[in-house]
């Protein structure tokens, strides 16, 4: 059982994380899940049944850990200002807002949830600081994606269907308002290679081989029952 954190810039990760999380058959926690997961607070047991079969059962897993934070520490004022926006909220809009008291209950319920999934494992966490937040697993393998921003820009220019120019002026600002959001509330520098245990350059590398040297790592410091790997796709030993 391990945990896998993926950190990267806007236009880095493509299809790693996904990669990733079929190769070990863990779960994939991404910004998107988390979101539906936090709406389902409020769903029916219809709704909440439809996003579990979207999610292949993850859905009510996430959603029980939510409602057990939720309750562990009152739930009215933990989801209206905590567990809510602590995925909700982008990294520009909460890295702007001057820190106040509901910035606090952000981070905690932040780490709480962040905290929940890890402990039940098997879990691959992208983004939200999660480097920091779990550094202390001895489980966790922390793995940060790079790419040129020249690259980058490219990416999201095709995706976004906006000129160059636009994207790259994106890529800048995104860059910046997650330096600034990881600095204001973990504290750290999220560019630090000390932080991780891997670090891939997916501007070099495709996206599955780039997810094949986490999949290796993970399975050679946490998972050694994990099948071997197609010989092509294993990185060389030292």
């Amino acid at each position: 059982m391990a945990i896998v954190t993926l950190t990267g810039h806007l236009g880095s990760m493509g299809d790693v994380p996904r990669h990733v999380a079929r190769t070990l058959g863990y779960r994939l926690a991404n910004r998107e899940i988390m979101l539906e997961a936090v709406d389902a607070l409020g769903w029916s047991a219809d709704d909440v049944e439809a996003l579990d079969e979207r999610t292949g059962g993850f859905g009510r897993q996430v959603l029980n850990a939510l409602s057990a934070i939720g309750n562990a520490v009152g739930t009215s004022g933990f989801e209206a200002s905590g567990l809510a926006h602590a995925y909700g909220r982008s990294y520009a809009e909460a890295a702007a807002a001057e820190m106040l008291p509901p910035d606090q209950r952000y981070i905690d319920a932040l780490r709480a949830v962040m905290r929940g999934l890890a402990d039940q494992g098997d879990v691959v966490l992208v983004g939200r600081g999660g480097q920091a937040i779990l550094a202390d697993r001895t489980d966790a393998v922390h793995v940060r994606v790079v790419c040129a921003p020249e690259e980058r820009a490219r990416r999201v220019a095709e995706r976004d269907q906006i000129t160059l120019d636009a994207a790259t002026a994106r890529v800048h600002d995104s860059d910046k308002q997650r330096e600034a959001w990881h600095h204001k509330y973990l504290g750290i520098d999220y560019r630090s290679p000390y932080l991780y245990d891997l670090m891939v350059n997916t501007g070099r590398l495709p996206d599955t081989l780039a997810a094949a040297m986490i999949v290796e790592t993970v399975r050679r410091l946490h998972a050694p029952e994990l099948p071997d790997l197609p010989a092509h796709l294993i990185p060389p030993d030292e």
